[in-house]
């Protein structure tokens, strides 16, 4: 059996301004779309709009390395 093929995908979410470590998920979309999302470095009620690309076997493992991505590293990106 071969190994799932890898597509990149976008991951659309917010983060809060008060622990940048947290990302509320909104989207994650095929295709390398991120640099067509308006993100903000101010705030929106206490959320920043966030997006980036990553490859990944499938949305939902996407989801999820953008989650360990922010929980990892939650300074800027």
């Amino acid at each position: 059996m071969s190994a799932p093929a890898t597509q990149t995908f976008t991951v659309i979410g917010l983060r809060m301004d008060i622990d940048l470590s947290e990302l509320l998920i909104a989207a994650v979309l095929p295709g390398p779309v991120a640099d067509d999302v308006v993100c903000l470095r101010s705030s929106e009620d206490e959320f920043t709009r966030w997006a980036m690309e990553f490859d990944a076997t499938d949305a939902d493992a996407a989801a999820a390395s953008a989650y360990a991505h922010c929980q990892n590293d939650p300074d800027w990106d």
